[in-house]
């Protein structure tokens, strides 16, 4: 059992598909731009069709809360897959830009998204969440944007 359990191990390890740094870096940052603008504009539409009147400025201070949970939260995270891809170096696993505990909070994350959507809470709250979190992706994307400019201009 286990020498079929080697082989197929030894089979990943040489057909896994591989990306040097700058690849690696740049399907993170659209990873987190394409997922913040989801969750923003699903948000906003969701927020702008609630059947009651909805302040147009819930969603200025949703957006608001949402850059600055980028900056105080979202930044940090984003440093550290920064530090971990340039520390791999190299040809590495495509979907190894992220750790196996990052992989899991997104799935947790995702979890977390839909059980909100099917919650008892305002819509307001729920879409207003959406757009905060997809804000603060957004805003916080620009880091790896900036890093995958790095990459393509070595010093």
């Amino acid at each position: 059992m286990s020498y079929s359990y080697g082989r197929i191990l030894n089979w990943l390890e040489a057909h896994k598909p591989v990306a040097p740094v700058r690849v690696q870096v740049f399907l993170v940052a659209l990873m987190w731009t394409i997922v913040g603008l989801f969750l923003f504009i699903r948000g906003t539409g969701n927020i702008m069709s609630l059947p009651w009147s909805v302040n147009p400025w819930w969603l200025v201070v949703a957006a608001l809360a949402g850059v600055l949970k980028g900056r105080l939260i979202f930044d940090k995270t984003a440093e550290r897959i920064i530090s971990r891809i340039l520390s791999r170096k190299g040809d590495r696993c495509l979907g190894g830009f992220l750790s196996l505990k990052s992989w899991g909070m997104i799935l947790f994350m995702v979890f977390l998204g839909m059980s909100l959507r099917v919650s008892p809470l305002p819509g307001v709250f729920v879409w207003g969440v959406y757009v905060s979190v997809g804000a603060g992706l957004f805003f916080s994307s620009r880091l790896f944007w900036m890093e995958w400019s790095r990459q393509g201009n070595p010093p």
